[in-house]
């Protein structure tokens, strides 16, 4: 909530994308460490998946949007959610009336800003369908530290 409030993005998109890349765990930074040629090695950090690679660099852009270190992006759950908050916000641009309407930034294709990552924001269409999908049916995890978060169907919403 506090990331979604202070770069003015939905909750629940945030709660999908989260779900969507991690099932809301926060994966240790060697979890899938950058490693050329090793596809289990892409280099996708956190709830969020920033990702830092040959190809694409969202965890960069999150510390400098954000000025959170780096470090901290990939290691610490609240910072990896504000660094995606703001990526989101960043492709986006101006706030669309329909949650729909984030479709293009999830998917990589924002209105402002284009992203080509692996995972998480810029991850193509299959990976904004997936998110999309999440929203509409809505879902429910006890995380392994036992938290228990939901997000309910946002019907009309999508």
């Amino acid at each position: 909530e506090e990331a979604a409030d202070k770069y003015d993005v939905p909750v629940s998109l945030l709660l999908a994308m989260g779900y969507v890349n991690t099932r809301w765990e926060m994966p240790p930074p060697e979890a899938s460490a950058y490693e050329p040629g090793d596809p289990q090695g892409r280099g996708a950090y956190g709830i969020m998946q920033l990702v830092r690679n040959d190809d694409e660099d969202t965890l960069g852009e999150a510390s400098r949007l954000t000025g959170l270190d780096e470090e901290q992006l990939m290691t610490d759950r609240k910072s990896n959610i504000l660094g995606g908050a703001a990526l989101l916000a960043e492709a986006q641009g101006e706030r669309p009336l329909r949650l729909g309407d984030y479709f293009g930034a999830v998917s990589g294709k924002g209105r402002r800003r284009l992203f080509k990552a692996v995972s998480g924001i810029g991850a193509g269409d299959l990976y904004a369908q997936q998110v999309f999908a999440v929203l509409r049916r809505g879902t429910y995890e006890k995380i392994l530290d036992g938290e228990e978060i939901e997000l309910p169907p946002q019907g009309g919403e999508v």
